[in-house]
């Protein structure tokens, strides 16, 4: 099961949080030449990438992509890829390379192609993957009763993206796979307040994939999993 650090307050756990991935991004940097981040959307890490954009490290050797995306475009106010490239590419963090995941083509099924060719560029395996959960226990886009869940979760797929159709949220997105999310060294679930706690308390108590698919990185025994949580 996953490691569960509670934190004092969001201020705390940013600033040990950003240290800590600041750390291993040194350390893929030293080992390989290049480090790799992976970051979710949403309103939780803002505050993160605040701190992460005043971390001192080369930043011009790291390469950031999405663990998921809602087919808009990048200037959409819905976009991942506009919340990074408007809170976490910025400061020290600017010269880091960024990895979009939306294209020109009509839907995500259409775009994951094209999307999988882009994301050779991600050195793997990553060296930090950080995730969020929906209070329907989704994770990235990978979501509860969605067609093409279980092809995503497929730990023998060598699909590295794929479309995916929300039953539980509005609009298309584009989802990084099971697969390449745990071709990882670090996976990182950040958390807060005591709703999504009592998610998670419900998540790790049960193995369905289908109804609560963060099941599927926190049951899992390859990658290190640890939720980072506070009030």
């Amino acid at each position: 099961m996953a490691n569960f650090v509670e934190f004092s307050g969001a201020m705390a756990l940013n600033q040990n949080f950003a240290g800590k991935i600041a750390d291993a991004l040194r350390q893929g940097i030293a080992a390989n030449g290049k480090a790799s981040l992976v970051v979710s959307g949403g309103r939780t890490p803002l505050d993160l990438f605040i701190q992460l954009t005043r971390q001192e490290l080369d930043w011009s050797n790291v390469v950031i992509t999405l663990a998921d995306e809602r087919w808009v475009s990048p200037e959409n106010g819905a976009s991942n890829e506009k919340l990074v490239r408007d809170h976490l590419l910025q400061g020290l963090a600017a010269s880091a390379t960024f990895i979009g995941l939306k294209n020109a083509a009509t839907s995500p099924f259409e775009g994951a192609a094209e999307a999988e060719q882009a994301l050779k560029a991600l050195p793997r395996p990553i060296d930090v993957v950080i995730l969020g959960m929906g209070d329907d226990g989704h994770t990235a886009s990978l979501f509860p009763g969605a067609t093409n869940l279980s092809a995503a979760l497929a730990l023998d797929s060598d699909r590295t993206c794929m479309g995916m159709t929300p039953l539980t949220a509005p609009l298309d997105r584009i989802t990084l796979t099971l697969p390449l999310l745990l071709d990882s060294r670090n996976i990182y679930l950040h958390l807060m307040g005591e709703a999504k706690r009592e998610v998670y308390e419900r998540a790790e108590k049960g193995t369905d994939v289908n109804e609560m698919p963060v099941r599927a990185v926190l049951n899992q025994q390859q990658t290190p999993v640890s939720v980072y949580w506070t009030a």
